[in-house]
């Protein structure tokens, strides 16, 4: 479909990408529409096949950040900074809340038992995994940061707007 300026329509601009574990793809929409969480095993369009759906949420899409899926929990970060942590098999929230009040365009990590999310600021929060919410550190980087961290062994690299920084 057509979804050039002149025709635009908000929920067909995607841009994060969906995650997926054995059993399951958590699906975001755009500009606070649904996240779909379907079964891999169908083919074709799954919009009406409701054995295919595992559970939908009507609102509160990442926008930009893909969903990170750790220990059976979704976590979802929302472009306006607020987290969210849902139970992978059933949608049930269990917390929302405010990490940072700045934008965030990367995706949320996981490493070292740990989720890193970064702003656009260069405020790097690490929140504890699990079914609780808990901020165990913030970091700021001297410069804008737009990427996701990635990880490689035990390093996190972090692409800030001038320079690349690793973490040992």
């Amino acid at each position: 479909q057509d979804n050039t300026h002149r025709k635009y329509h908000p929920t067909l601009r995607f841009v994060a990408s969906p995650a997926a574990v054995p059993g399951m793809v958590v699906i975001p929409t755009a500009k606070n529409g649904p996240v779909v969480v379907i079964r891999p095993n169908f083919r074709g369009d799954v919009t009406k096949v409701k054995s295919a759906h595992i559970w939908t949420r009507a609102n509160n899409t990442p926008d930009v950040p893909s969903p990170l899926i750790h220990d059976n929990l979704v976590y979802l970060c929302r472009e306006n900074g607020v987290l969210l942590c849902l139970e992978a098999q059933t949608g049930r929230e269990l917390y929302q809340k405010r990490i940072h009040s700045h934008r965030h365009r990367a995706s949320p990590v996981y490493a070292d038992g740990k989720i890193y999310l970064t702003a656009r600021d260069g405020r790097v929060t690490v929140v504890k995994t699990g079914r609780k919410f808990e901020i165990l550190h913030t970091n700021n980087l001297d410069e804008g940061c737009d990427a996701s961290p990635a990880v490689a062994g035990d390093q996190l690299f972090l692409r800030g707007k001038k320079h690349l920084y690793c973490i040992e």
